[in-house]
């Protein structure tokens, strides 16, 4: 599934924070790329052919003159070393390490965080798309013949939400956060200091997902981190990362040169 040519062509999926980040950087940095979606409701992220490009199964995968690289974060670093204006990684070797343990804090918080989306998103993703029980046991295991995944989404099928595990989920996340409220509380404009950087763009998308667990008094609860989410949501980037392929299709041309 790699491409031969030097066109950036990003695997993707719909409402996903990860894919997100790269297409916040890619708009920051003026890229054209080809979007290629996957459903990962329904485990197209499993099937083999893309699990030969991405062993770990999981969006989003850059591929770049033929090269593969994946995981948002290891992805928006290796593209602004390659495009590098405008940069988006602190010269300061401490700057940097402070722009990694963001990354790190978003990956910890977002354990508990997928959790409770399961919960959510996930199931009603899989009750809302029409199928039955037989008809969606055979699309899963026409694309992948690992069981796991076919008993995780009849789970997602036929269980209804767990208020329990989003609440148990909850009080991590609430814990996590008060440590990101702490950070942005000193008056920074933006994670690692004065100048936006991947850091917020690692971050950011997770937290425009609140609501999807059941929280819509976000800035509330943590009005820094709101004041800081707004700031973020104020760049352009942000809106243009919103990208999603027409109806029927599974591919879409970017171009934020322009933009």
């Amino acid at each position: 599934m790699a491409e031969a040519d030097s066109d950036i062509v990003l695997y993707d999926a719909v409402g996903v924070p990860s894919p997100r980040r790269v297409k916040m950087c890619m708009a920051e940095k003026r890229l054209a790329f080809t979007s290629r979606f996957l459903n990962i409701g329904m485990m197209d992220q499993k099937r083999q052919e893309y699990l030969d490009i991405n062993p770990t199964g999981m969006v989003p995968t850059l591929v770049h003159k033929g090269q593969i690289v994946y995981d948002s974060n290891v992805i928006n670093e290796y593209l602004n070393d390659c495009f590098p204006e405008p940069p988006l990684v602190p010269e300061n070797p401490l700057d940097r390490a402070r722009m990694r343990m963001w990354f790190a804090f978003e990956a910890d918080f977002a354990r508990p965080f997928r959790d409770a989306s399961y919960e959510t998103m996930g199931k009603a993703r899989v009750k809302n798309a029409g199928l039955d029980k037989a008809q969606l046991m055979e699309i899963i295991t026409s694309k992948t013949s690992n069981p796991f995944y076919s008993s995780l989404v009849l789970s997602l099928l036929e269980t209804p939400t767990n208020e329990a595990v989003i609440a148990e989920k909850l009080l991590l996340i609430f814990e996590k956060m008060a440590g990101l409220e702490r950070a942005l509380s000193d008056g920074r404009t933006w994670l690692c200091g004065a100048d936006f950087t991947l850091a917020d763009i690692a971050v950011a998308p997770r937290l425009d997902q609140f609501p999807v667990i059941g929280v819509d008094d976000f800035a509330v609860r943590y009005p820094a981190a709101g004041a800081w989410l707004e700031r973020v949501k104020a760049r352009p980037s942000w809106q243009l990362s919103l990208t999603v392929p027409p109806p029927g299709e599974t591919q879409l041309r970017v171009d934020f040169s322009a933009a």
